[in-house]
């Protein structure tokens, strides 16, 4: 008659009894999507170094090869992978420019006087590359850098 339960029942049932285990499905668009973001990391990833890789070890094309001049301003280097990009910044008709030159070109470039004319010779290594490489530097008379014999 009364609304209180009674004492001696339990209230909870502890540990609870084991249930039969039951794999869920999966959805298999929810797998891919959750997959999505490191398989588009792994494929950025390979596409930059596959490219730098193209860019490093070919050589400048003769056929888009330019001569430019201006002044000499310096080095720079930008740290990526072992050795990092390497660049030769000088300003021609009032604008800053940089070429890439290898790191072993680089060294044998560290005598360029800065605020002193220069002349290049650069070229893409890849197809219609935006990317240009020094492969002739030329400042007062002293040849710095000639690679014409690696042209392709």
């Amino acid at each position: 008659m009364s609304d209180k339960p009674a004492r001696n029942k339990k209230k909870h049932n502890w540990p609870p009894p084991a249930e039969p285990y039951v794999p869920r499905q999966r959805n298999p668009i929810h797998s891919v999507l959750t997959a999505l973001p490191v398989i588009m990391l792994m494929a950025g990833l390979y596409y930059y170094y596959h490219a730098e890789s193209k860019q490093l070890h070919s050589p400048p094309i003769r056929a888009e090869s330019v001569s430019v001049s201006g002044i000499f301003t310096g080095m720079s280097v930008v740290q990526s992978g072992a050795q990092g990009r390497h660049y030769l910044w000088f300003e021609e008709s009032g604008s800053a420019r940089g070429v890439r030159v290898r790191p072993d070109q680089a060294q044998s470039m560290s005598a360029l006087s800065k605020g002193e004319r220069v002349s290049l010779k650069i070229a893409p290594t890849v197809h219609a590359s935006s990317t240009y490489w020094a492969w002739y530097v030329e400042q007062g008379g002293v040849v710095y850098l000639n690679e014409e014999t690696s042209l392709q």
